[in-house]
Protein backbone atom coordinates (compact mmCIF):
# COMPACT_ATOMS: atom_id res chain seq x y z
CA UNK A 1 0.00 0.00 0.00
CA UNK A 2 2.70 2.49 0.30
CA UNK A 3 4.09 1.91 -2.16
CA UNK A 4 0.81 2.37 -4.33
CA UNK A 5 0.43 5.42 -2.57
CA UNK A 6 4.02 6.59 -3.13
CA UNK A 7 3.50 5.97 -7.00
CA UNK A 8 0.69 8.09 -6.86
CA UNK A 9 2.46 11.11 -4.99
CA UNK A 10 5.22 10.77 -7.33
CA UNK A 11 2.23 11.12 -10.32
CA UNK A 12 1.00 13.84 -8.77
CA UNK A 13 4.09 15.13 -8.24
CA UNK A 14 5.50 14.90 -12.13
CA UNK A 15 2.32 16.40 -12.87
CA UNK A 16 2.52 19.17 -10.97
CA UNK A 17 6.06 19.92 -12.26
CA UNK A 18 4.72 19.16 -16.08
CA UNK A 19 2.22 21.88 -15.35
CA UNK A 20 4.95 24.42 -14.14
CA UNK A 21 7.06 23.31 -17.23
CA UNK A 22 4.57 24.33 -19.51
CA UNK A 23 3.61 27.47 -17.71
CA UNK A 24 7.34 28.74 -17.97
CA UNK A 25 7.49 27.63 -21.47
CA UNK A 26 4.09 29.48 -22.28
CA UNK A 27 6.10 32.73 -20.22
CA UNK A 28 9.42 32.54 -22.05
CA UNK A 29 6.99 32.40 -25.67
CA UNK A 30 5.07 35.62 -24.63
CA UNK A 31 8.56 36.99 -23.47
CA UNK A 32 10.53 36.11 -27.12
CA UNK A 33 7.14 37.14 -29.13
CA UNK A 34 7.11 40.68 -26.80
CA UNK A 35 10.94 40.64 -27.94
CA UNK A 36 10.65 40.05 -31.48
CA UNK A 37 7.55 42.43 -31.68
CA UNK A 38 9.64 44.76 -30.38
CA UNK A 39 13.06 44.01 -32.57
CA UNK A 40 10.81 44.57 -35.75
CA UNK A 41 9.83 47.50 -34.85
CA UNK A 42 12.95 49.03 -33.94
CA UNK A 43 14.54 47.73 -37.76
CA UNK A 44 11.95 49.67 -39.03
CA UNK A 45 11.78 52.67 -37.34
CA UNK A 46 15.62 52.72 -37.97
CA UNK A 47 15.00 51.74 -41.59
CA UNK A 48 12.78 54.82 -41.34
CA UNK A 49 14.89 57.44 -40.17
CA UNK A 50 17.99 56.02 -42.64
CA UNK A 51 15.76 56.23 -45.33
CA UNK A 52 14.51 59.91 -44.48
CA UNK A 53 17.56 61.50 -43.52
CA UNK A 54 20.59 59.62 -45.53
CA UNK A 55 18.97 57.94 -48.41
CA UNK A 56 19.78 59.58 -51.45
CA UNK A 57 17.81 58.23 -54.87
CA UNK A 58 20.25 57.71 -57.63
CA UNK A 59 19.68 59.17 -61.41
CA UNK A 60 16.58 56.52 -63.20
CA UNK A 61 18.06 54.65 -66.52
CA UNK A 62 17.00 56.61 -69.32
CA UNK A 63 14.57 54.60 -71.36
CA UNK A 64 15.95 53.58 -74.85
CA UNK A 65 14.33 54.52 -77.88
CA UNK A 66 14.45 54.53 -81.71
CA UNK A 67 12.57 57.24 -83.51
CA UNK A 68 12.05 58.27 -87.36
CA UNK A 69 13.85 61.84 -88.81
CA UNK A 70 11.15 64.03 -89.59
CA UNK A 71 13.62 65.06 -92.02
CA UNK A 72 14.41 61.96 -93.31
CA UNK A 73 11.62 59.38 -92.41
CA UNK A 74 13.85 56.34 -93.58
CA UNK A 75 16.30 57.33 -91.29
CA UNK A 76 15.80 55.95 -87.72
CA UNK A 77 18.32 57.78 -84.76
CA UNK A 78 18.55 54.96 -81.72
CA UNK A 79 19.11 56.03 -77.94
CA UNK A 80 22.32 54.46 -77.67
CA UNK A 81 24.22 56.73 -80.26
CA UNK A 82 23.58 59.96 -78.05
CA UNK A 83 23.61 58.07 -74.56
CA UNK A 84 27.01 56.23 -74.52
CA UNK A 85 28.51 59.09 -76.65
CA UNK A 86 30.56 61.73 -74.02
CA UNK A 87 28.81 63.94 -74.44
CA UNK A 88 25.05 65.19 -72.39
CA UNK A 89 21.68 64.65 -74.55
CA UNK A 90 19.21 67.17 -73.85
CA UNK A 91 15.67 66.00 -74.74
CA UNK A 92 12.60 68.44 -75.05
CA UNK A 93 9.15 66.39 -75.37
CA UNK A 94 7.18 68.71 -77.43
CA UNK A 95 3.71 69.57 -79.12
CA UNK A 96 3.65 71.16 -82.30
CA UNK A 97 -0.03 73.55 -81.16
CA UNK A 98 1.12 73.95 -77.92
CA UNK A 99 1.52 77.58 -77.40
CA UNK A 100 4.51 76.81 -74.38
CA UNK A 101 6.27 74.82 -76.98
CA UNK A 102 6.31 77.37 -79.50
CA UNK A 103 7.54 80.16 -77.05
CA UNK A 104 10.02 78.16 -75.70
CA UNK A 105 11.83 77.70 -79.48
CA UNK A 106 13.75 80.71 -79.63
CA UNK A 107 15.23 79.64 -76.15
CA UNK A 108 16.41 76.31 -77.12
CA UNK A 109 18.00 78.36 -80.78
CA UNK A 110 19.99 80.06 -78.36
CA UNK A 111 20.86 76.64 -76.02
CA UNK A 112 22.11 75.12 -79.41
CA UNK A 113 24.13 78.04 -80.91
CA UNK A 114 26.11 78.51 -77.49
CA UNK A 115 26.50 74.16 -76.45
CA UNK A 116 26.75 73.65 -80.09
CA UNK A 117 29.31 70.50 -79.64
CA UNK A 118 29.28 70.39 -76.20
CA UNK A 119 25.78 68.40 -76.01
CA UNK A 120 23.22 66.80 -78.09
CA UNK A 121 19.72 68.97 -78.51
CA UNK A 122 16.93 66.47 -79.17
CA UNK A 123 13.29 67.56 -79.72
CA UNK A 124 10.63 64.97 -79.37
CA UNK A 125 7.43 64.70 -81.15
CA UNK A 126 4.02 62.82 -82.15
CA UNK A 127 2.09 63.08 -78.94
CA UNK A 128 -1.19 64.37 -78.42
CA UNK A 129 -2.69 67.42 -77.42
CA UNK A 130 -6.84 67.84 -77.11
CA UNK A 131 -7.89 65.67 -80.13
CA UNK A 132 -5.00 66.30 -81.85
CA UNK A 133 -1.98 64.10 -82.71
CA UNK A 134 1.17 65.47 -84.31
CA UNK A 135 2.74 63.07 -87.38
CA UNK A 136 5.68 63.81 -89.11
CA UNK A 137 4.10 66.27 -91.70
CA UNK A 138 3.34 68.40 -88.66
CA UNK A 139 6.88 67.92 -86.88
CA UNK A 140 8.60 68.83 -90.18
CA UNK A 141 6.51 71.74 -91.14
CA UNK A 142 7.36 72.93 -87.10
CA UNK A 143 11.15 72.66 -87.85
CA UNK A 144 10.90 74.57 -90.99
CA UNK A 145 8.30 77.42 -89.82
CA UNK A 146 11.14 77.88 -86.90
CA UNK A 147 14.25 77.25 -88.67
CA UNK A 148 15.38 75.18 -86.10
CA UNK A 149 18.84 72.78 -87.18
CA UNK A 150 18.83 70.49 -84.51
CA UNK A 151 16.82 66.88 -85.25
CA UNK A 152 13.13 66.50 -84.67
CA UNK A 153 12.33 63.03 -84.15
CA UNK A 154 9.15 61.55 -84.26
CA UNK A 155 7.32 58.82 -81.68
CA UNK A 156 5.10 57.07 -83.91
CA UNK A 157 4.04 55.30 -80.66
CA UNK A 158 2.82 58.31 -78.71
CA UNK A 159 4.63 57.17 -75.63
CA UNK A 160 7.97 58.00 -74.88
CA UNK A 161 6.93 60.74 -72.99
CA UNK A 162 5.15 58.97 -70.64
CA UNK A 163 7.68 56.69 -70.43
CA UNK A 164 9.93 59.35 -68.84
CA UNK A 165 7.37 60.19 -66.74
CA UNK A 166 6.00 63.62 -68.33
CA UNK A 167 2.46 64.92 -69.16
CA UNK A 168 2.90 68.61 -70.12
CA UNK A 169 4.15 70.01 -72.70
CA UNK A 170 7.51 71.35 -72.68
CA UNK A 171 9.05 69.02 -70.97
CA UNK A 172 13.00 68.16 -70.66
CA UNK A 173 15.34 65.43 -69.80
CA UNK A 174 19.23 65.70 -69.42
CA UNK A 175 20.76 62.21 -70.22
CA UNK A 176 24.55 61.83 -69.11
CA UNK A 177 26.16 58.03 -69.56
CA UNK A 178 22.53 56.65 -69.56
CA UNK A 179 20.64 58.53 -66.59
CA UNK A 180 18.19 61.18 -66.46
CA UNK A 181 20.17 63.42 -64.32
CA UNK A 182 17.79 66.45 -64.60
CA UNK A 183 14.25 67.07 -65.82
CA UNK A 184 11.86 69.73 -66.13
CA UNK A 185 8.44 71.25 -67.95
CA UNK A 186 6.73 74.30 -68.71
CA UNK A 187 8.69 77.39 -70.40
CA UNK A 188 12.20 77.70 -68.67
CA UNK A 189 14.22 80.17 -69.35
CA UNK A 190 17.99 80.22 -70.88
CA UNK A 191 19.90 81.09 -68.02
CA UNK A 192 17.72 78.37 -66.21
CA UNK A 193 19.01 75.60 -68.29
CA UNK A 194 22.19 77.07 -69.22
CA UNK A 195 22.85 76.59 -65.14
CA UNK A 196 21.57 72.94 -65.50
CA UNK A 197 24.08 72.32 -68.49
CA UNK A 198 26.81 73.98 -67.03
CA UNK A 199 27.35 71.20 -64.84
CA UNK A 200 27.66 68.65 -66.80
CA UNK A 201 29.20 69.81 -70.27
CA UNK A 202 33.27 70.83 -71.22
CA UNK A 203 33.85 74.27 -70.36
CA UNK A 204 34.09 76.17 -73.55
CA UNK A 205 38.15 77.09 -74.72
Amino acid sequence: MASKRRRKQQQKEGRKLEHRMDQRREAFNDIALKLAATLVVVLVAAGAIWYLVYYEPGPDIAEPWRLQDSDNPEHYHESADYYESDRPTLLEFFQTGCPHCNNQVPTMKDIHSDYLGRIDLLAIGGFQLGGRVDNLADLRDFKSEHQTYWPHLYDSTGELMSDYGFSSYPSFALVVDGQVVWSGSGEISYDSLAGVLDQYVEPEE
